[in-house]
C-alpha cells in the first residue's frame, strides 16, 4: 500500500513539473552607469578676417597753397552745459550789456575774452553759456541761459554774476562778438593789439 502511495506521489511530482513553465530571462541588459562618448577635441578653424585699408587720415589744417580757414579752438570756461541739463528746464538770464564788454589780455596772439554781468532768477538756476567759433563773416556768437530743478523749493531772491569767458587766440582778422542776438563788441586779432571797440 505503501508503495503504491509513493509510485501516485512520484507521478503527481512529474506531472506538476510538466505544467509549470520557466521563468524567462531579461532580453537586455540594463547599466547603471553608462559611459558617455569623449567630448570632441576638434578646434573650428575660424573664418579669415576681411581686410579693410585705413582711410587717409584728414588734415587738421589747409595745405600750403591751398586756400582754407582755420577755425581757433575755444577754451572750457566752466559754464558749458552738462549731461544732466536734459533733466532740467531752461530758463532766461537778465543780461546787463552796459557793463558787459569783450578785453584781451597782453599775449601773442592776441588772447580774447568776455566779462558778462546779469542776474539769474534765483540761487538754484545754474548759468550756461554756450560760445560758438567764429562764422565765415567772422562772427562769435554767445548763447547765454540758465537751468533749473523745478522740483526743488528755492528762496525768491535774484542772484547776480558777473563771470569771465575765454573766446581763444586770434592771430589776424577783425571779429564781431554777439551775445543772445545783440552785439557786444569787435576786436582785433593779432600780436600785442587791443580791441577796436569793447562795446
Amino acid at each position: 500500500m505503501r508503495k503504491r502511495n509513493l509510485g501516485y506521489l512520484f507521478v503527481l511530482a512529474i506531472l506538476m513539473a510538466a505544467c509549470t513553465t520557466p521563468t524567462s530571462l531579461p532580453t537586455s541588459v540594463v547599466t547603471e552607469n553608462p559611459v558617455e562618448p569623449a567630448p570632441s577635441t576638434a578646434v573650428p578653424t575660424p573664418y579669415p578676417e576681411p581686410f579693410v585699408e585705413a582711410p587717409a587720415p584728414v588734415p587738421i589744417y589747409p595745405e600750403p597753397g591751398k586756400p582754407g580757414i582755420v577755425t581757433p579752438k575755444i577754451p572750457l570756461s566752466g559754464y558749458e552745459p552738462q549731461p544732466y541739463d536734459a533733466k532740467l528746464q531752461r530758463d532766461k538770464v537778465l543780461l546787463d550789456l552796459e557793463s558787459s564788454t569783450i578785453f584781451t589780455k597782453p599775449s601773442d596772439p592776441t588772447q580774447v575774452y568776455a566779462r558778462l554781468n546779469g542776474t539769474l532768477s534765483d540761487p538754484c538756476h545754474e548759468l550756461r553759456v554756450v560760445v560758438t567759433a567764429p562764422d565765415a563773416s567772422k562772427t562769435i556768437n554767445l548763447e547765454v541761459y540758465s537751468v533749473v530743478d523745478t522740483s526743488v523749493a528755492c528762496i525768491m531772491v535774484i542772484e547776480p554774476f558777473n563771470v569771465t569767458i575765454p573766446l581763444g587766440s586770434y592771430t589776424s582778422g577783425e571779429y564781431t562778438v554777439r551775445l543772445n542776438g545783440e552785439e557786444l563788441g569787435t576786436f582785433v586779432g593779432g600780436y600785442g593789439v587791443q580791441p577796436v571797440d569793447s562795446r
